[in-house]
């Protein structure tokens, strides 16, 4: 089973950017721990973040500057089973499982489409992710929003 792209990527999206100690940040951040592996790893088109802690604080401000998500066509490829799949599970249940989401959102005024690559351990909790984003103009410009929000309310590993 693989996680909806807008509940990870737009948990707080309610939430205006370089406003991270709302109410409703903190609580997103919260949520989007529950869906997190305690090892995770985020590839973001700027760097790699790894730990619970420092990609939950992410994620929220992602949904902050990345808008309007919506999928478009998500792409699946089961794995192994998982130690706790046995006979009679649904398909997807109890394995791993690595997919790949579309879709469209908006940077500001500009649109961008996006993929969200994912791999779901057999918990169902992400181990990994990868966003892309394009066109670079509206890449450019959430990079420099996430900064600004980053500035503002810093990684856990960097407080």
């Amino acid at each position: 089973m693989s996680l909806d792209v807008r509940d990870v990527l737009a948990p707080g999206a309610s939430g205006a950017p370089g406003a991270p100690d709302t109410p409703g940040a903190r609580d997103a951040s919260g949520r989007t721990r529950l869906l997190l592996a305690r090892d995770v790893v985020f590839h973001s088109p700027v760097a790699d973040y790894r730990g619970r802690d420092d990609v939950a604080h992410l994620f929220p401000k992602i949904g902050q500057c990345l808008t309007g998500i919506e999928p478009l066509q998500e792409f699946t490829e089961p794995g192994k089973a998982g130690k706790d799949a046995g006979d009679g599970q649904d398909a997807g249940v109890g394995q791993e499982q690595r997919s790949v989401t579309t879709f469209t959102g908006r940077v500001g005024e500009e649109s961008v489409y996006g993929a969200f690559v994912q791999q779901v351990d057999a918990e169902g909790q992400l181990t990994e992710a990868t966003l892309l984003l394009r066109p670079l103009s509206a890449l450019t410009t959430a990079v420099s929003l996430m900064r600004d929000a980053l500035i503002a309310d810093p990684l856990p590993s960097r407080r």
